[in-house]
């Protein structure tokens, strides 16, 4: 039995689910960094105050903007991939338990066997294979089949 759905990346409700899911899995990456800026800087207040030296205080502003610099350019990036994969279909394949991913780049198998990680997420679900790549799914017919 084959299971089928699209979406479309390009379109704005694409971008916004895209942005959505996205923003929640930073949320999840970097609560380490934003509790060591917080820590960060409480030290430096209690440094400006004790030693009326603002160099902690200065190191948490710089880290708290390479922080918001770095999370805005990645987000700008992953709306220009899913910009630019536009639709994107989704094929389950229940009795090879093959998933064939369609978009305008090409085609893709993906063997159910080597999917890594899925994360779920308010939307999509977030597929991780082949290392380190990432995919999307959101929500529809694909996603509820595969989380059986």
């Amino acid at each position: 039995m084959t299971i089928r759905q699209s979406v479309d990346w390009a379109s704005p409700d694409g971008q916004l689910l895209a942005a959505s899911v996205y923003r929640q899995m930073q949320r999840r990456i970097l609560r380490g960094p934003l509790i060591a800026l917080a820590l960060l800087s409480v030290v430096g207040v209690i440094w400006t105050v004790y030693f009326h030296n603002v160099f902690f205080l200065l190191a948490a502003a710089m880290l708290g903007l390479l922080v918001w610099w770095n999370a805005r350019r990645s987000l700008s990036q992953v709306l220009m991939a899913a910009r630019n994969s536009g639709v994107i279909e989704f094929r389950l394949d229940q009795e090879s338990g093959t998933l064939h991913i369609v978009n305008a780049q090409g085609s893709f198998h993906l063997p159910l066997a080597r999917m890594g990680g899925v994360t779920r997420y308010h939307g999509a679900l977030s597929v991780q294979y082949g290392g380190n790549a990432t995919m999307m799914i959101p929500d529809g017919p694909v996603r509820t089949a595969l989380e059986r």
